[in-house]
């Protein structure tokens, strides 16, 4: 996510943090973050630089949720567990 956009949210700052991405390894600013997903309030960790126009969702909010891809029909369900 970029920057810019998690400093408006005002989104606690955690630390510095080193990913390997498809570019090679590249710094991030960790922060905290809080969305609010199927009317249920989440605190998620948000990976952050300048320049990164896209939201990439990681997996560890799922750890309490079902999921089910059925990629031949293109539906993907969320539910609960």
């Amino acid at each position: 996510m970029d920057i810019q956009d998690v400093e408006s949210l005002g989104w606690q700052y955690i630390k510095e943090r080193q990913m390997n991405t498809a570019r090679g390894e590249v710094q991030f600013s960790l922060h905290e973050g809080t969305i609010i997903f199927d009317s249920q309030e989440l605190i998620v960790p948000v990976l952050c630089r300048q320049e990164v126009p896209e939201i990439l969702i990681g997996l560890p909010w799922l750890e309490n949720r079902l999921l089910i891809v059925d990629r031949k029909r293109g539906v993907l369900t969320l539910g609960e567990d």
